[in-house]
């Protein structure tokens, strides 16, 4: 293991206001690569104007100007946001195509602004367009704008910074690769409420005249083994690669948007967790539809969860990924969970929060390090099938898989995949082997 380049991390007297927040990314960089923060460190990096001689110095761009304080925390002024995508002048915001990332002593781009901005979803906060689950949009996201989703911004900014620390130009990556194969549980068996694939089965017949969409409904529905065929499957494909699979359940709750497994197939719910933990695998939580705002109502459908499965629940991920960025991480971290999975856009493969690391979640409106551990999702399988955000070739959907894959390899970082319970298309299982295949 390579030896800590050791560093002291200098602000400018006027940016002395933002050390929450410049301390944060600086901790992140110590958790990716061989450096460390020490008082006493003769190497010295700077943020802002007036560095003293001889320090590394990153210029301040985020702060002041893209940013406002108040009583209630850190947030964005968006309109300088939109300003700064666009710099290429000698101090910019984000890496420049083309450019050195370190010239003549100085980062050519603010690093450590960039790694704040991504970790911390600053930018989701405030913002007033939503999609149609009033959701911060994929559309809005600055690395969706600049086209470089699929590289995790934050990530290569500690690269950059840990090269010019350390003067190695390939450092060593302190964080190791690994993968996650998750599974969140939208439906306990093939329905949601018993006589639903009657129904659909019906307006199949008379209203669209699809006597085979009502055969295929009903088959999922009533005949297909669910439970038990796909968690089964599930169990034993990440036995066989030698990873647990981590199964994410609702809790009780009787909206629409929800599953009410948990009110009205409790037996069986308990079995089936009884089953996971048994093989070595994991039981999580998938908060509901309207619990990423609502403290009590998170507390009360987890507390649900527990009490009928009998074992607590301390990882997870938001149901239809539904995350206020001021709000949801700290109901997280106050109800003692240990990591979160939910920092994902459905539209695409890459990289929601800008690292494909493990990584401790910041609390916007308290301006600190939170307790709580978000991974962010990088591939989902709606996102590449089913018609509802794309309809992907088999091998347009590998490749993606295989790019964020070499992302994560190369940064020594967590490939979280989610794949849900109850998949019948013989297609999508071909996928999800394919996929494991590729990303071990």
């Amino acid at each position: 293991m390579p030896e800590s380049v050791p560093y002291r991390l200098s602000i400018a007297p006027e940016l002395e206001r933002f050390r929450p927040e410049l301390e944060y990314a600086s901790a992140f960089l110590d958790r990716c690569h061989f450096v460390e923060r020490s008082p006493r460190a003769a190497r010295v990096l700077h943020y802002g104007p007036g560095a003293p001689a001889g320090a590394l110095t990153v210029p301040a761009v985020l702060f002041p100007g893209g940013v406002r304080l108040d009583a209630d925390g850190i947030h964005p002024d968006r309109s300088v946001l939109r300003d700064l995508e666009s710099n290429g002048g000698p101090d910019s915001l984000l890496p420049l195509p083309n450019r050195s990332p370190v010239e003549q002593g100085r980062l050519a781009y603010d690093a450590l602004g960039v790694i704040f901005l991504m970790l911390s979803r600053l930018e989701e906060r405030d913002c007033p367009d939503r999609d149609r689950y009033n959701r911060f949009p994929f559309r809005s996201a600055m690395a969706v704008r600049m086209g470089c989703y699929a590289d995790p911004l934050a990530d290569r900014a500690a690269w950059d910074l840990a090269v010019a620390l350390t003067g190695q130009g390939g450092p060593a990556n302190r964080t190791s690769y690994d993968f996650y194969l998750t599974h969140d549980v939208d439906r306990l068996r093939g329905y949601h409420r018993p006589l639903e694939p009657a129904r659909w089965a019906i307006g199949d017949l008379l209203k669209r005249g699809s006597p085979g969409q009502a055969w295929r409904r009903l088959y999922t529905g009533y005949l297909a083994g669910e439970p038990w065929q796909s968690f089964r499957e599930l169990m034993a494909a990440a036995e066989q690669v030698g990873r647990p699979g981590r199964f994410y359940f609702i809790g009780p709750s009787a909206l629409s948007m929800d599953s009410p497994y948990a009110l009205t197939m409790r037996t069986l719910l308990k079995k089936v967790c009884d089953e996971i933990v048994a093989r070595g695998h994991v039981v999580g939580f998938h908060p509901g539809f309207a619990s990423a705002t609502d403290a009590a109502e998170w507390r009360r459908q987890r507390d649900g969860l527990e009490e009928v499965i009998g074992r607590p629940v301390r990882e997870g991920r938001q149901h239809v990924l539904q995350y206020d960025a001021a709000v949801t991480p700290e109901i997280w971290d106050q109800c003692g969970m240990a990591v979160d999975c939910t920092l994902a856009f459905p539209e695409a493969s890459g990289f929601r929060a800008g690292t494909c690391r493990p990584h401790r979640a910041y609390s916007l409106r308290n301006r600190k390090g939170l307790s709580l551990t978000q991974i962010p999702t990088a591939v989902m399988d709606f996102s590449f099938f089913g018609g509802k955000y794309r309809q992907a070739s088999l091998e347009d959907a590998l490749k993606e898989c295989a790019m964020v894959a070499d992302a994560c390899k190369r940064y020594g970082g967590t490939l979280v995949v989610l794949y849900h319970t109850g998949q019948a298309d013989p297609a999508m299982k071909i996928f999800y082997r394919s996929m494991l295949e590729m990303i071990q």
